[in-house]
């Protein structure tokens, strides 16, 4: 079974003849804010600063990475400030790095090379020598392009930098604004802030909180990152008036009238930075009117500065960032004196900040904002053109993401194409995929203005796979289909081919199979007969789809044909291809030789790895994964899984077809193993990763939650309903889950909806009626009407018996269907005809013999033991152990629960628990041991109150009192509170 899969499409090394001379290297800016030393006293914060002085290791206590966060102006830099100098004091090295606002002109880990900017000579030689993938991110332009730099050695390179950097004194990494962090940023300060340094690395990362909105990317990374063991989450909330009026008579305003402190404190409302903005702008004296926007506020503080200065901050205010000396002395134009002087008045006007002598920021990025929105359109057109000049000129070092937006602002409209491509590129060669696709996309938004030369075709082809390889395989497909719909009538069969390749190979591994074996088809007619490159990858991807569709004779036959045309016109990427397909065919067709399987994919993935081929290496993990899995060698395709996932993490493919397969099925084997706690951690979506495979993640969790009775993820429901359409494998694990979820919670009619809507889904989307996983899901449904049928009336047995039939009548004919079904399968057959034979007994229709029920059910649980599932073994084995109480043979029935029950308790299988107690017996009331707390948890629970209204009653949290009720449903054995409630009465512990 797939999830997603690669484009496997090769990308043109280049789309376009460049004809300006445009350079993919941004400019090193090596200035620290942390560097100043505090001018005024820190007021109002002395709690937060001993906390970041203990996680820094200059106070006793445990040290900890530390996430800042506070609204704009609170006082965030001034507090980093303090801790710099503190620090220092302490004998620690500090050094930091600012994320830019450049939006999606961002360069990658532009933060990191900030940091390391400040080495010295010595050290630069010694990091450069030691790590060499720290090259991109080390201070001095490169002579020569680089040819890439693996993402997993890049990160490797970064953290062993620090480590290094370390040994000789403690080092304090500050890292500031990271709510404009790019993904890339974002996930090597994820690998950072989880790295186990050996040497006294501290880390403080500060972002804006009020900038994190619903869709904020940093929203759930920090959520993500809090959670992390050693990470520790400072919010900074507004001061008190008390340290504000402190502030603002230490800022020289001490003889200020009493009306007028007021106003500031008041206008202020904690925010230091309006505070000192209100001083500044000469806004203290009550008379005065006060404008209603921060924009507004910060605006008339430029009425104070003469024209010149004036020029110098509304061409600043267009840089996207900090700006050298160099760059806006020359952006700007004034003869050298009269700039200096201009500078100086914004510096002294508190508009301009000085960073370490050679560049300048503004004191604000608010400030920055409301400069550049007030510029007139033809002026903001004209600054950016002088930028463009200067960045563009000989000897300068304007990154091409910089040339991009500058260009596109200034209306330059072709030169922004040329740069945006190189940006993708650049991005490209840093693993920075999600950058690459929108460099990519914004240059086909420009594509009127290409140079006529330009490879749209190739272009389109990039951007799918950035985005394909960012984890955003529908999002690719639907852009290829949207160009190749616009495609003129005239256009050549080669151009149309290049869409349709790999339109039908995302079509393929998005798991589109009626539009995968249309296209598939379709392109060969295209193409007719000749023996090209395209044809050989044409035909690779047609085997690809009749493998996938059991046509393995159609497949074996045309493969061969695909893999010797590949070899004769020397494309060794469809080589790679077209074996691992031929591959899979042979190990179903091959008499089920799993050695030779396993050493044909060996070859195959060795090979890749020699030749750099990291998506025939990918392709081949995954598929020798499945055949291991389908085999039943669990520990070996979970082993070809990580393998896998490890891979597409170090390539910068975290989300990428393959690499995310293998992060959601080794969390599926963890599951199966009985690993729960290790599936959830794989299962743990970080805010980067895209909506479907978030879905995928979420999905999974959800078995996890039904084995133990979490009925809260039915919350769940709803949004990976409306996801079954886009993922047959998340559809199949989030709908078992569901199914039990409904059944174990009493709601038999929804576990049976649940079954019924995902195979109309599943039948409609991909013709699956015969799905070989609608076995498992008719066990699951199949045993919660058994275990219903106990508690209807007779009447109702009738229509459970029929449901049940339909179901092993359409399992039956799924056998016959797939001659393979493997050990999983196998497990899932006996287990529905058990749960159809329970029900029977259970209603007295067509009852089977006791006999006949003891032994289906033997067989099941040796099935599941052979699988390696301890929790349908255990599930088995409870159902196995009420059949032999029923005819008499209890001790055998009390060794099979007392091991089921051990299992449950080891997994926190509450409804497992439960059903174990029900064979059991009810315990003594001395066999239940609740604390003083859960008692009076267990009396509001038994009077029906929710979990906030019971933390509203016992002035607790409602996560505390959902901890406590977890734990009261555990020991009680309880499915359910309403169970639970029952149990406590008949055991005694509730006063009715």
């Amino acid at each position: 079974m797939r999830v997603w899969g690669s484009a496997g499409c090769p990308r043109p090394s280049s789309f376009v003849r460049i004809t300006a001379e445009t350079s993919a290297a941004s400019a090193i800016m090596d200035t620290m804010a942390t560097d100043r030393i505090p001018s005024t006293p820190l007021f109002g914060r002395t709690a937060e600063l001993e906390q970041l002085l203990v996680a820094c290791g200059a106070r006793d206590g445990d040290p900890a990475a530390v996430l800042l966060g506070g609204d704009a102006g609170i006082g965030k830099t001034r507090l980093l400030r303090e801790l710099a100098e503190r620090t220092r004091e302490a004998g620690h090295r500090v050094v930091a790095g600012h994320c830019l606002d450049l939006g999606d002109s961002a360069m990658p880990y532009q933060p990191f090379a900030e940091a390391f900017a400040g080495v010295d000579d010595a050290e630069r030689d010694e990091l450069a020598a030691r790590f060499p993938a720290l090259a991109p991110l080390l201070p001095w332009p490169s002579a020569e392009q680089s040819a890439g730099v693996d993402r997993s050695e890049l990160f490797a390179s970064v953290v062993a930098g620090l480590d290094l950097l370390a040994s000789k004194q403690p080092l304090l990494l500050v890292i500031e604004d990271a709510h404009w962090a790019d993904a890339s940023t974002r996930h090597l300060i994820r690998y950072v802030l989880a790295y186990l340094f050996t040497h006294p690395v501290h880390l403080v990362v500060s972002y804006r909180a009020d900038d994190l909105h619903r869709r904020h990317p940093l929203r759930q990374a920090i959520a993500e990152w809090a959670r992390l063991p050693g990470v520790r989450r400072i919010e900074l909330s507004p001061l008190d008036d008390a340290a504000v009026a402190d502030l603002v008579r230490a800022r020289g305003a001490s003889g200020l009238a009493g009306d007028g402190l007021t106003a500031v404190v008041q206008r202020a409302a904690g925010n230091a930075f309006f505070a000192e903005e209100l001083l500044d702008a000469g806004l203290a004296d009550t008379r005065a009117m006060l404008p209603e926007t921060l924009a507004d506020l910060l605006l008339i503080r430029l009425d104070r500065l003469d024209d010149d200065a004036r020029q110098v901050v509304r061409a600043a205010s267009c840089s996207g960032g900090r700006v050298s000396d160099r760059v806006l002395s020359q952006v700007v134009g004034l003869p050298s004196p009269v700039f200096d002087e201009a500078i100086r008045s914004a510096i002294d006007h508190k508009i301009m900040t000085q960073v370490d002598g050679d560049s300048y920021a503004f004191r604000h990025a608010l400030l920055a904002e409301a400069v550049h929105d007030d510029l007139l359109p033809g002026e903001r057109r004209r600054v950016n053109h002088a930028y463009l000049d200067v960045l563009t000129a000989d000897g300068a070092h304007g990154s091409a993401a910089e040339i991009s937006m500058h260009a596109a602002a200034a209306g330059q409209l072709s030169r922004a194409f040329v740069a945006s491509v190189e940006a993708g590129e650049s991005a490209v060669r840093l693993s920075g995929y999600d950058e690459a696709a929108r460099h990519y996309e914004q240059a086909l938004e420009l594509l009127s203005s290409a140079p006529p030369d330009t490879d749209v075709i190739g272009l389109l082809v990039a951007a799918a796979d950035a985005w394909t390889t960012a984890g955003h395989l529908l999002r690719a497909l639907a852009l290829l289909n949207e160009h190749l719909d616009g495609l003129p009538v005239d256009a050549s069969a080669e151009d149309r081919a290049r869409l349709m390749i790999p339109i039908g190979m995302m079509a393929f591994l998005a798991e589109r199979d009626a539009e995968a074996a249309r296209v598939s088809e379709q392109v060969l007619q295209v193409l007719g007969p000749q023996r090209t490159v395209l044809r050989a990858r044409a035909e690779a991807l047609r085997t690809a789809v009749l493998s996938d569709a059991w046509r393995d004779e159609e497949a074996l036959e045309l493969g061969e044909h695909a893999l010797a045309m590949a070899e004769e016109v020397g494309a060794p990427e469809v080589v790679a291809e077209v074996t691992v397909t031929l591959a899979r065919v042979l190990s179903r067709t091959g008499g089920g030789d799993l050695d030779k399987s396993r050493q044909r994919y060996d070859e195959l993935i060795e090979s890749s790895r020699r030749d750099g081929n990291v998506l025939g290496e990918l392709r081949g993990l995954d598929n020798l994964a499945f055949v291991l899995f389908n085999a039943g060698e669990l520990d070996d395709a979970e082993a070809a899984f990580r393998a896998a996932m490890e891979r597409a993490r170090a390539t910068g493919r975290t989300w990428a077809p393959y690499g995310f397969e293998g992060r959601a099925f080794s969390a599926v084997i963890c599951y199966i193993r009985g690993r729960w706690d290790d599936a959830l951690a794989l299962q743990t979506a970080p805010p980067e990763a895209p909506l479907l495979a978030e879905a995928i993640l979420t999905g999974g969790r959800l078995m996890v939650a039904a084995g133990r009775g979490e009925v809260d993820a039915l919350a769940e429901e709803p949004r990976l309903r409306a996801m079954w359409e886009r993922d047959i494998a998340m559809a199949v694990h989030s709908s078992a889950a569901l199914i039990d979820l409904h059944g174990d919670s009493g709601d038999l009619d929804g576990a049976r909806a649940v079954r019924r809507d995902v195979a109309e889904v599943i039948e409609k989307v991909w013709d699956g009626r015969l799905f070989p996983g609608h076995v498992r899901l008719a066990g699951l449904v199949v045993g919660q009407l058994a275990s219903a049928a106990g508690r209807l009336a007779r009447a109702e047995h009738a229509d459970l018996l029929e449901e049940a039939q339909r179901l092993t009548d359409l399992a039956a004919e799924i056998v016959a269907a797939h001659s393979m079904m493997g050990p999983e399968g196998h497990a899932w057959c006996l287990r529905l005809a058990a749960e159809g034979a329970r029900l029977r007994w259970i209603a007295g229709v067509d009852a089977p013999p006791a006999a006949e029920l003891e032994q289906v059910w033997r067989d099941t649980v040796a099935a599941f033991t052979g699988f390696g599932q301890p929790f349908e073994e255990a599930r088995s084995a409870t159902r196995l152990a009420a059949v032999l109480l029923a005819t008499g043979r209890d001790e055998e029935a009390r060794s099979l629960l007392a091991s089921a029950r051990e299992t449950a308790r080891s997994l926190g299988a509450r409804p497992l628990l439960a059903e174990i107690a029900g064979l059991t017996g009810p315990a003594s009331r001395s066999d239940v041991e609740l604390t003083p707390r859960e008692l009076e948890v267990l009396h509001q629970v038994a009077a029906g109150r929710s979990n906030g209204e019971i933390g509203a009653r016992l002035f607790i949290s409602t996560k505390t009192v959902s901890v406590h009720v977890s734990n009261i449903l555990a020991k009680l054995g309880a499915a359910g509170r309403t169970e639970a409630a029952a149990i406590a009465r008949r055991k005694g512990l509730l006063d009715d």
